[in-house]
């Protein structure tokens, strides 16, 4: 009888592809970037389990043909080309890796001017990054991710792939508060399937950050110190392959010409200060800055928010109101959208 097995088996190795490495070796569309990633940067990735696995189905471009003369669909009705689409990877991390959140970071805005292991700054008019096929300019600009199989032939390596999305969310009720971040990652080259060796950096294993709404000391609304029951914040930079180059199909590079947003909501306790902001910030269109976190090791501020609800929770055990927001750059495009500390 065959071997069935579980899906707390699989594993992840996560790191950033090493566009200096020479002769194009860690180029977007090369497929030796887990063997060329940036120094320090590969990760073994606890995701939750069971980890998803890669999905195939726009991978393909498919299509079925209603002919004249026949009442089925013959074999040659569909059509199916394989390699002309996208793969794209879901996951949920409770984060407990400090370089594992610093590259997803990182990979949201890889054009970036912030050092990463002090801050990321999301700027008011983010640069969007060029990935021709086989560009090795001096950004890293793509990630990869091997899932390992205990079939282990069964491996996938998804190389030059965009972190597209990346959302994090705290909350006093769930997980101790810890922080949760899940996103999805996108490429439009064929993951390839096979034994991969591939193990994470020195100590790249380690559970070495475990902080969450509990370390945030302040926790401020337009510059009043509120109560937060919970947190969440939502970064888009979405991408669209280009083209095809060769035979197979797979893109001949990446556009990211989508708008750069940065969404979120924050959950606070009604008292006298709060009950006044659906008046004097959502009704007459203010922005507010808002800020949680202890300014060191995790720190989230928004200099510009701009309310988009007001949504109360009427509880027995207290009132609360949910509010949702949208990052801008102010009214003189002068502000940064976002500055992330997790350090």
């Amino acid at each position: 009888m065959a071997r069935a097995f579980s899906g707390r088996e699989y594993t992840c190795i996560f790191g950033i592809a090493d566009n200096n490495a020479g002769s194009q070796a860690g180029a977007v569309g090369a497929a030796t970037q887990d063997e060329n990633a940036v120094s320090g940067s590969k990760v073994l990735l606890r995701v939750d389990a069971p980890m998803n696995d890669i999905d195939f189905s726009a991978g393909y471009n498919r299509a079925e043909i209603a002919r004249a003369g026949s009442t089925a669909l013959r074999h040659q009705d569909v059509v199916n080309h394989y390699g002309s689409g996208m793969w794209t990877w879901d996951f949920d991390y409770l984060v407990d890796n400090e370089k594992a959140i610093q590259n997803m970071l990182e990979l949201m805005h890889p054009e970036h001017s912030s050092t990463i292991g002090t801050s990321m700054v999301y700027p008011a008019n983010p640069t969007p990054s060029a990935y021709g096929h086989l560009d090795d300019a001096d950004k890293n600009k793509c990630g990869f991710i091997i899932l390992q199989n205990p079939d282990t032939d069964q491996d996938r390596y998804m190389h030059s792939a965009i972190l597209q999305n990346l959302d994090f969310s705290m909350d006093a009720g769930t997980d101790g508060g810890r922080l949760r971040a899940s996103g999805q990652f996108m490429s439009g080259y064929k993951p390839i399937i096979e034994s991969n060796s591939e193990t994470f950096d020195t100590n790249q294993n380690k559970s070495d950050y475990a902080k969450g709404l509990f370390d945030c000391t302040t926790t401020s609304f337009g510059g009043s110190s509120v109560t937060v029951r919970s947190f969440s914040l939502s970064i888009s930079n979405p991408a669209n392959r280009i083209g095809f180059q060769g035979s197979s199909g797979e893109t001949d590079g990446y556009v990211r010409g989508g708008t750069f947003g940065i969404t979120g909501s924050i959950t606070m306790k009604i008292d006298d200060t709060t009950n006044a902001f659906l008046v004097s910030k959502w009704q007459t269109n203010t922005n507010v800055a808002i800020q949680v976190g202890n300014g060191s090791t995790i720190d989230f501020s928004i200099p510009e928010a701009n309310i988009s609800g007001w949504n109360m929770d009427m509880a027995d055990e207290g009132v609360f109101v949910e509010v949702p927001f949208t990052a801008t750059s102010g009214t003189d495009a002068g502000a940064n959208l976002a500055v992330i500390k997790l350090t």
